[in-house]
């Protein structure tokens, strides 16, 4: 028998509507009714129980990053789950997807992301997704860095990362020691998210990292995969059109930037 996962989203925004007061309150109603809640993020968790069994961790406090290294604390230290099953606020994926997403996690004992849309529908959450496809048994893809709108990471791969980085302790966290492993910074003169900063320490210790093709999942509503040639794929007609103009327009902008002595492009 497998595991418990640890399911963790984070519900900043939904904690803000209602306010702090009823926060509570309404925590425990969503709980209740996952089915029917209007946040992705509690459906989700709703799709993850028929995955397997979950520890459900619920943040609503303000920093994301802060946030999201008191859940790996938490993951680490106060459960015996392998996988934790991390998902925010406003992304969905049904428990097909979740299980492939576990599944891979627990083959490759690394990371298995969700690739999906941005906001502004013009660009997919990743930088770079490489070939050829593998099968984890599900397809997948080697990815450098990735959003964390809804993925799953396996203990070795956390435990690994947070014997790298320093720890701290919050009000949120307690007594619990959380590792400072989702870090925002700047790489090759761009400012990175706590995001891409957790996928830069992991590609220095060179642990696995891949995306889950052939797998939907909603951001924002916003509808899309990759295939399993690595191709993306949007639903919706002018969703598609408009993302091919924008990669077209970014890829020509790249296209045309000077070249240095040493062969290569500015960023």
């Amino acid at each position: 028998m497998s595991a418990p996962l640890f399911f963790s989203t984070f519900m900043y925004s939904a904690c803000k509507v209602v306010s702090a007061e009823h926060w509570q309150d309404v925590l425990a109603y969503e709980l209740g009714h996952l089915d029917n809640s209007g946040w992705h993020g509690f459906r989700t968790l709703g799709q993850a129980r028929r995955v397997g069994e979950c520890v459900a961790y619920v943040d609503a406090s303000t920093y994301i990053d802060r946030a999201r290294c008191v859940a790996a604390g938490q993951f680490l230290r106060q459960t015996q789950c392998d996988v934790w099953l991390t998902c925010d606020d406003d992304v969905y994926a049904d428990r097909d997807v979740i299980g492939k997403l576990v599944d891979n996690c627990r083959v490759s004992r690394g990371l298995c992301a969700l690739p999906y849309m941005n906001r502004d529908g013009a660009s997919m959450t990743f930088r770079k997704v490489t070939g050829p496809t593998v099968w984890q048994p599900h397809a997948a893809r080697i990815v450098d860095r990735v959003g964390m709108g809804l993925v799953a990471m396996h203990r070795d791969f956390v435990t690994i990362l947070a014997t790298h980085a320093p720890s701290f302790r919050s009000r949120e966290s307690g007594p619990v020691d959380s590792p400072f492993i989702f870090q925002n910074g700047v790489e090759d003169g761009h400012f990175i998210g706590e995001d891409f900063g957790v996928c830069a320490l992991a590609e220095r210790a060179n642990l696995p990292m891949h995306v889950l093709l052939d797998a939907p999942g909603q951001h924002m509503n916003l509808c899309a995969m990759l295939d399993l040639e690595g191709v993306i794929l949007v639903q919706g007609d002018d969703r598609a059109s408009y993302l091919r103009e924008q990669l077209a327009a970014k890829q020509a902008a790249h296209d045309s930037e000077p070249v240095t002595q040493s062969g290569r492009r500015p960023h």
